[in-house]
Order: structure tokens, then C-alpha cells, then sequence
């Protein structure tokens, strides 16, 4: 579904990812794990054209996306929740959730309002209320709604559950599950090691702008080194 092949992402003068490559097959989890300041949301932004590589391939079934605008790779079937939710603080929860809904591949069931709110509850309980009024959780419960509303063939979490309580991350790391489940192929950048390996199909580990490590659970299992070396405080 989506093969990033080589690339070289730079801020300015800056080169932020070294020849990075990867893939996510339909209906597979995987995650980017690693420290701080790595490189990881550069790749999600570069996956988007938000910060365009200056080269290598980033295609999705089978299209170019690489150097065209935001909204092409939306158009493909590419949505994201992003680190910060960013969701429209002046506008209701219902409001949020209807300003992306869109159904480009057809899908035969397609997210709604009430698929949305049976998912989260919380949310149902405020769609009248203003984006700014609701806590973190519920804002991220909130940017996933979004996401969905977009009926995404493949769903980017970037910090998925960063800084929320923990009853509000397990909240969201059951809807992750529901959503393998239903077959959605999924990208998560995340810290909770043991939700991701509970739940993604492969791991990569990047550090410094490149991939130092790839595999499936039980291979990272079988190396707990990987933990200290890479992922430690």
C-alpha cells in the first residue's frame, strides 16, 4: 500500500532523514519508535508533503506522491492524526467531525457521526460543545474521529497517546485494536512499548534521520538490548 523508498528529507541546509525506507501492506499495523528529535514526525510530514524530500520515492498504491502537495495525499486515502491534535477549537465536536467527512473510495460502510460516537462514547456526550472546551483526552478521541471521517485507507498517529491519563489511553489503544480488527491499515508513532508491541505487525527504530533497526515483535522481543540502546531515557 505504502512503499517510502530512500528518502533524504532536509530543513534548509539541515538533512533530517538519511535514505529512510519502508513499507505498510493493507490492513497491517506498524509503528516508528524512537527517542525524541529522531526524525520521526519529519517522515510522517514528509509522507504528506509537508516537508517534501529532496529525493528517493514516496508512492501509495502505486501513485507518486512524493513532492505533491497535502491535500493530494489526503485525496489518496492517506489521514492523519497529528502530534498537538490540532483540532478546530471553535467549532463543535459535530462540526469537526463533518468538515472532513468525505467517502472518496467508496467505501460500503462508511464512517458517520454515529459510528464515531459509538466508538467514543465522550464524544457523543459533547457534540455541541467547542473543540477548546474539551480536555486532552477527549480532544484526541476527537482528532481520531476526524481521521476516520475521511474513511482513510491508511491512518498515521503521530504521539498517539502523549500526555493523556492513563483510563484515556487505554480508551484509545482499544479503538486502535477495533480498527486492526476491521482490517485498517495503520501507522503509529508512540512510547508505550507495551500497547505497540501488543498491537503492531512491525517495528521500525529510527534513530539520528535513519532506520537502525526493523522487525516483527517477536524479534524485538528476542533482543531487549534494543530497549536501552535506542529507546531509554
Amino acid at each position: 500500500m505504502l512503499q517510502i523508498t530512500d528518502i533524504q528529507t532536509f530543513y534548509g541546509r539541515s538533512q533530517v532523514l538519511f535514505g529512510v525506507s519502508l513499507a505498510v501492506d493493507a490492513g497491517e499495523v506498524i509503528t516508528v519508535m524512537g527517542r525524541n528529535g529522531m526524525g520521526k514526525t519529519t517522515l510522517v510530514h514528509s509522507i504528506l508533503g509537508l516537508t517534501p524530500p529532496r529525493s528517493g520515492s514516496i508512492r501509495f498504491e502505486g501513485f507518486e506522491l512524493t513532492n505533491q502537495p497535502s491535500y493530494i495525499a489526503a485525496r489518496a486515502g492517506i489521514a492523519l492524526v497529528p502530534e498537538g491534535r490540532l483540532i478546530f477549537p471553535t467549532l463543535t465536536v459535530c462540526e469537526n467531525l463533518i468538515a472532513t467527512a468525505a467517502n472518496r473510495s467508496g467505501a460500503a460502510d462508511p464512517w458517520t457521526l454515529d459510528r464515531v460516537f459509538e466508538m467514543f462514547p465522550k464524544l457523543a456526550e459533547r457534540k455541541q460543545s467547542y473543540g477548546k472546551t474539551l480536555s486532552g483526552g477527549e480532544q484526541q478521541m476527537l482528532a481520531i474521529g476526524r481521521a476516520l471521517m475521511t474513511n482513510a485507507k491508511l491512518l498515521i498517529l503521530d504521539d498517539a497517546t502523549e500526555g493523556l491519563a492513563p483510563m484515556v489511553c487505554a480508551e484509545i489503544w482499544n479503538c486502535i485494536e477495533q480498527l486492526k480488527e476491521t482490517g485498517q491499515a495503520i501507522f503509529i508513532i508512540d512510547r508505550n512499548l507495551e500497547a505497540l508491541m501488543r498491537i503492531a505487525d512491525q517495528h521500525y527504530i529510527m534513530e539520528k534521520g535513519r532506520f537502525v533497526w526493523s522487525g516483527d515483535t517477536a524479534a524485538f522481543v528476542a533482543e531487549p538490548e534494543l530497549r536501552q540502546r535506542y529507546l531509554g531515557v
